[in-house]
């Protein structure tokens, strides 16, 4: 069994009743686990697990592949404020689309969710505003040595990456200065 602490960044319909639960976590990077009765009416996982969710998790590593098995989870922090206001919802699922189209799963870097759970935290605080993911776009790109101040972050990310979440533009209209 392994243990670590963790942020969901993403959930997927497995079956009837289960869930495939993306983790940003503190020893482990990302992480895939199956929940197999977490939507089932009265499952113990009922309400433990969501978006955003910081959590202590305890799971069971995959023989083979990369899709471990949740044994049990302890809530941390719900980060309800986030659910406080859409552009507060959108900045923070911006972030974490973006972190998982740029971070492998299996990199072992603690950086990862240090980043990621410090920029939840801070939007789910504060009021949401552009300076916030411009900071997070230029840290992710300093993590991946990727930064250089003659380039704006996202373009360097961009660059390396071809690909990033779509949605960028609106939403940084929709943020205040």
């Amino acid at each position: 069994m392994e243990k670590d602490t963790g942020t969901i960044l993403r959930q997927q319909a497995l079956g009837e009743h289960g869930l495939i639960i993306t983790w940003c976590t503190a020893q482990h990077g990302i992480v895939r686990t199956a929940a197999r009765l977490a939507r089932k009416p009265g499952s113990e996982l009922s309400g433990q697990v969501d978006l955003f969710h910081e959590c202590e998790l305890l799971y069971r590593p995959a023989t083979s592949g990369d899709l471990h098995t949740l044994s049990a989870v302890n809530l941390l922090s719900p980060r309800l404020a986030l659910r406080s206001s859409l552009v507060k919802l959108r900045l923070a699922s911006y972030l974490s689309r973006l972190l998982l189209a740029t971070v492998e799963a299996g990199s072992a870097e603690g950086d990862w969710h240090k980043l990621i759970s410090g920029a939840l935290d801070y939007v789910a605080e504060s009021h949401p505003r552009r300076a916030i993911l411009l900071h997070f776009e230029k840290r992710l790109a300093e993590l991946h040595g990727l930064y250089s101040p003659a380039q704006a972050p996202h373009h360097a990310l961009l660059r390396h990456f071809q690909h990033l979440p779509a949605g960028r533009t609106e939403l940084l209209d929709s943020l205040e200065q």
